[in-house]
């Protein structure tokens, strides 16, 4: 007779009962997505690079024991062992031999090591809420919004171009503003897919496209209303800062362009955003002083709309004249301003 198999003998060969999971902890993508988990299922877990870890990290940066935690107390004990790039956990830097104690409750902690970034998650942390699905659109209703958006943006690009051309060269201007508006959005557009695609793994070129337009015609907006109102309300200062809408949109238009790149650093992304409009917005008003000593964009209103479209009441002609007399003192000092008159010219002319 042949011999049994021990496997199949009852009671032997039978896998142990596994251990609870008393954590979980996830190596994290760029995009904030768990790449790989391990179960934790004793204490202490050990993290490095050699083959002796409980998790073992393929990151050159990572020590051969770069870390151990163990519970202490109320919390658990983060300690860094023998390495120099140390421990990120948020704003603090943890050296070797140091430690912080990881609270258990709340949200789950993130730490970096190396370059890796790591999240450990206990029962009682918070979970975050369910991510809803994208709803799947059809083609039809998708394309619907891009094309009336790419409507309005070339309307409004040919209006311009009418009102700038003379009636004999708008067609060939008109052919060329739409000729570089179609390169321009596919270049900026591609240049972001290609972002998207090497950094968050989606191009999402649809998604700039829908920025870029919604972004081309808030621009127009906001670089046009404010010069009507500026002549309807005889409100100059409407256009002379007209610049701090476009440098917004501009700004809100980068935070979504990012938002496709970096999806998981929203709040991040919102104070570049807004650094940038400050920024901009700054350098603005200092190149306006420097070239007209005002913080204004323009030395006077130039935007004529039809006159029924006016309508602040207009004022007399010697109320006009009178309001000029304030001017006088101002202009007299500039004029004496060596560096912006003609007196060192004149001194010149007349050695010669």
């Amino acid at each position: 007779m042949g011999s049994l198999d021990p496997i199949n003998l009852p009671g032997a060969g039978l896998p142990e009962p596994a251990l609870p999971v008393l954590a979980v902890l996830d190596v994290l993508d760029r995009d904030g997505l768990p790449r790989q988990t391990f179960l934790v299922r004793a204490w202490p877990l050990r993290i490095g690079r050699s083959l002796d870890n409980d998790v073992v990290l393929a990151d050159p940066h990572v020590a051969a024991q770069h870390l151990d935690i163990e519970p202490a107390g109320a919390g658990l004990t983060l300690r860094v062992g023998a390495s120099r790039n140390g421990v990120q956990l948020g704003s603090k830097q943890l050296r070797g031999g140091e430690s912080v104690v990881l609270p258990r409750a709340g949200e789950a902690p993130e730490f970096v090591a190396g370059r890796t970034c790591l999240r450990l998650r206990l029962p009682e942390h918070t979970l975050a809420a369910e991510l809803a699905l994208a709803e799947t659109t059809p083609l039809a209703r998708r394309l619907v919004p891009v094309l009336l958006a790419a409507t309005l943006v070339l309307a409004g690009l040919l209006l311009r171009t009418w009102l700038d051309t003379d009636p004999d060269g708008f067609a060939r201007a008109a052919g060329t503003v739409v000729l570089g508006a179609v390169v321009a959005t596919a270049t900026w557009c591609g240049a972001w897919a290609l972002l998207s695609k090497t950094f968050a793994h989606q191009a999402r070129f649809g998604w700039h496209l829908r920025v870029f337009l919604f972004a081309s015609i808030a621009t127009l907006a906001v670089s046009t209303l404010p010069g009507l109102l500026a002549f309807a309300l005889s409100w100059p200062w409407l256009s002379d800062f007209a610049f701090v809408g476009t440098i917004g949109v501009a700004a809100t238009a980068l935070y979504f362009h990012l938002l496709a790149v970096e999806p998981a650093r929203r709040h991040l992304l919102k104070w570049a955003a807004a650094a940038c409009a400050a920024v901009g917005i700054a350098l603005t008003l200092w190149f306006n002083v420097q070239r007209t000593d005002q913080f204004g964009d323009e030395l006077y209103m130039n935007h004529l709309f039809p006159p029924g479209w006016r309508l602040a009441r207009p004022v007399a002609t010697d109320a006009f004249v009178d309001g000029l007399a304030a001017l006088k003192s101002t202009l007299d000092k500039k004029a004496k301003d060596p560096g912006r008159g003609d007196d060192d010219t004149g001194a010149g002319d007349a050695e010669e």
